[in-house]
């Protein structure tokens, strides 16, 4: 029965050690974020404001620059769309040529 105590001081020791860590860490994360929960609070107020400007500056650039994109990328996929008719296209020119050099002209009427 000796061991089975020992063990149980044992554990209680190891138990209250732990504890013991645990709250002077707890104290300490307290005692940085008093200190410096000011100094973060003024560079969030200071960075978002400035991150709000820059947003509001920089926001028509990007839409335009994104409207330009998305028209160019209409282009290329009308392109890509007509691009498998090329054969085609010019076989009728081809034929419209042809057609147009075989055409009797009516002589000019004086």
């Amino acid at each position: 029965m000796s061991g089975v105590v020992a063990l149980a001081i044992i554990a209680f020791a190891i138990f209250f050690m732990v504890s013991a860590i645990a709250i002077v860490g707890f104290v300490l994360k307290i005692l940085f974020w008093v200190v410096f929960f000011p100094i973060r609070l003024a560079f969030k107020l200071v960075f978002g404001l400035l991150g709000v400007a820059l947003g509001a500056i920089v926001l028509p650039f990007v839409l335009l620059l994104a409207g330009i994109a998305v028209v160019v990328a209409l282009v290329a996929g009308l392109i890509a769309l007509i691009t498998p008719l090329v054969p085609v296209i010019l076989l009728l020119l081809v034929g419209w040529a042809i057609y147009r050099v075989s055409l009797r002209r009516p002589s000019p009427v004086i």
